[in-house]
């Protein structure tokens, strides 16, 4: 075989001039096949994101249009993220669908000029985006201005009404086979149950404004750089974690109160079930209430539309108002708002509008001073719950109070209630450790008994007229207790120790005595000082000897008194006192003797 001029065998030489070439074919065929990133093409990868900006910035928000899109490509869009956003400013005819590259906007179509007002368009937008853009999660950000319950996004007059957003959302849904992850509004007053209720179904998080924004909005970088991988309940909270952070650090120098809020609308129909069950039942007394309850809207905070006003704030005023059907309207309400929203709150100390946001807890409800606006009766939140009926019973008081009058008294077990009033029917509700124990429709008067079991109850009495309206309402309250008598027997070192101090400790309060030859008794009521479930911690002090003792208190229903006996040792008993000083004189006499030995030792050795 010949050789070239370096001596290498020419076969081998081809060899491995083959090996090189199909090397570089497979690596030319690999590179081939792996996806280039670019605005047109699709692109999977794990908790990727497309975020659609719905900019209608046809009108007074122009200038913030340019400076939110500033922000956008201070990021840009990269592989697990695409910014997409259909811009329409004050320009005629400059409605355009951008892709948001760092540093640029790519201009992907051009659409003339198209009204944001218009269901069609957003739809449009959306098929649009979601047909060239195949991620895990899919974002929508309505921003413009914000008009309450009427909608959002304007152009020249034309509102995208909360219909049409939900209308457009099903459709997408319908033709995509996928549910928009998360619905943002970049716009004022939108955090309220009306909007939400809209979109109950239609998105996994909504998150919003209950009142007006700054008008320079999210803070567009801050979120975006933050966004991938994450999942549509963290993508939701960090836009709420951002706004409150972008307000501390520079909308003080605006000095605008700042919320903001992420709705778990797959809790939505929950709450709302719930919320309407406790309406309807608050329906009877919202007249004969009436003054209280406008009283209690009035205090709840309120923003800068007055009639919006915040839903939690607003219950923990009408809670406080004496009634039972109020009140658990009142802590239903509460209890699951707290489990529906993540919200965050930047309350302005010294706000240029004087608006403050101290109590907001993130979501906001229609509540006006003077009547119900025709328009509002056309929200679906309108149409399916008792909300307008409220609302018009509290400000349209159509009733007739009529006088009445209750008794009650628990004896031997049975507790009797007279009641009497000029009434069509009544409505009873017997409470004991705020839970109802009975309820129940009655004559418009007569005498109710039944049996009790030891404790505290409070009974509520609805007289109602003919329509089902409450015109006269009475709550009465009893004590049914009974006396348990504690006695007691401290011994130290097996003898009954008189004038012993004990004291007795249960919760947070403190009894004390001394005993005597008998030993020692307290006296406690039954079941509002001591129960069976209660735990008490007894305090001796005897002279020198202090101990401490804690027992449980049961088995108290079927027994009047409590036998206890403590026990303690005392190592200063006379015994023992004898024995120590014996030990500590005898320590002393062989100190005393070695001490005389040693001196003795000296003087010899001297010697």
């Amino acid at each position: 075989m010949g050789k070239d001029k370096y001596g290498m065998n020419l076969k081998e030489g081809r060899m491995k001039v083959y090996k090189v070439l199909l090397v570089i074919a497979m690596v030319l065929m690999l590179t081939a096949y792996v996806p280039q990133f670019s605005h047109s093409e699709e692109y999977r990868s794990e908790e990727s994101w497309t975020f659609m900006v719905y900019m209608a910035a046809d009108n007074t928000l122009a200038s913030y249009a340019s400076d939110d899109l500033s922000e956008m490509m201070s990021i840009g869009s990269n592989k697990n993220l695409n910014i997409v956003v259909l811009y329409d400013s004050t320009e005629n005819g400059d409605s355009a669908i951008y892709y948001i590259e760092r540093g640029q906007r790519v201009t992907l179509e051009e659409l003339g000029e198209v009204n944001m007002g218009s269901s069609s368009t957003l739809e449009y937008f959306l098929n649009w985006t979601m047909s060239r853009y195949h991620t895990d999660h899919y974002f929508l950000d309505l921003w413009d201005h914000g008009n309450f319950y009427g909608g959002v996004c304007v152009d020249h007059g034309d509102w995208l009404t909360l219909g049409e957003i939900r209308q457009a959302l099903q459709k997408v849904e319908e033709e995509r086979g996928k549910i928009i992850d998360v619905v943002g509004m970049d716009a004022c007053r939108m955090g309220i149950m009306e909007v939400f209720y809209s979109l109950r179904d239609v998105t996994h998080y909504a998150v919003a404004s209950e009142k007006d924004e700054p008008a320079s909005g999210w803070p567009y970088d801050w979120v975006l750089e933050d966004i991938e991988n994450k999942t549509p309940e963290q993508a939701a909270h960090l836009v709420v974690d951002k706004m409150y952070q972008w307000a501390k650090e520079y909308f003080s120098k605006e000095g605008i109160s700042t919320t903001m809020v992420a709705v778990n609308m797959s809790k939505l129909p929950h709450f709302v079930d719930v919320f309407n069950e406790d309406l309807k039942d608050a329906l009877s007394v919202s007249s004969y209430y009436s003054q209280e309850i406008k009283n209690a809207s009035n205090e709840a905070e309120r923003y800068e539309l007055h009639s919006n006003m915040d839903l939690y704030d607003f219950m923990v005023k009408l809670g406080q108002i004496d009634d039972y059907k109020l009140r658990k309207l009142s802590l239903d309400t509460r209890q699951l708002l707290d489990g529906l929203a993540y919200y965050r709150v930047w309350d302005c100390p010294e706000p240029t509008n004087g608006v403050h946001a101290k109590n907001s807890h993130g979501i906001g409800i229609y509540f006006p001073q003077f009547s119900v606006a025709s328009l509002y009766y056309s929200t679906e939140f309108a149409k399916d719950t008792y909300w307008p009926k409220f609302l018009n019973a509290v400000l349209f008081p159509q009733i007739e109070k009529v006088q009445g009058d209750a008794t009650l008294e628990i004896e031997n077990g049975t507790m009797k209630i007279n009641y009497e009033s000029n009434a069509s029917y009544v409505d009873m509700y017997i409470l004991t450790n705020n839970s109802v124990f009975y309820s129940g429709y009655l004559p418009s008067s007569g005498e109710y008994e039944h049996d009790v079991d030891y404790g505290f109850y409070d009974v509520y009495i609805y007289a109602y007229d003919s329509m089902g309206n409450v015109v006269w309402t009475e709550k009465l309250h009893a004590d049914y207790l009974k006396i348990i008598k504690i006695v007691g027997k401290f011994y130290l070192n097996d003898e009954l120790a008189q004038g012993a101090i004990i004291t007795l400790n249960i919760g947070n309060c403190t009894y004390q005595t001394v005993q005597n030859e008998s030993g020692f008794v307290f006296y406690l009521a039954y079941p509002t000082q001591i129960n069976s479930n209660t735990t008490f911690h007894i305090m001796v002090k005897y002279g020198m000897f202090e101990g401490n003792y804690t027992y449980k208190a049961t088995s108290l229903k079927g027994n009047d008194t409590l036998y206890l006996t403590v026990r303690g040792y005392s190592p200063w008993t006379w015994q023992n006192i004898m024995v120590l000083t014996l030990i500590v004189i005898s320590g002393i006499v062989i100190a005393a003797l070695l001490l005389m030995r040693k001196k003795n030792i000296g003087k010899i050795n001297e010697k």
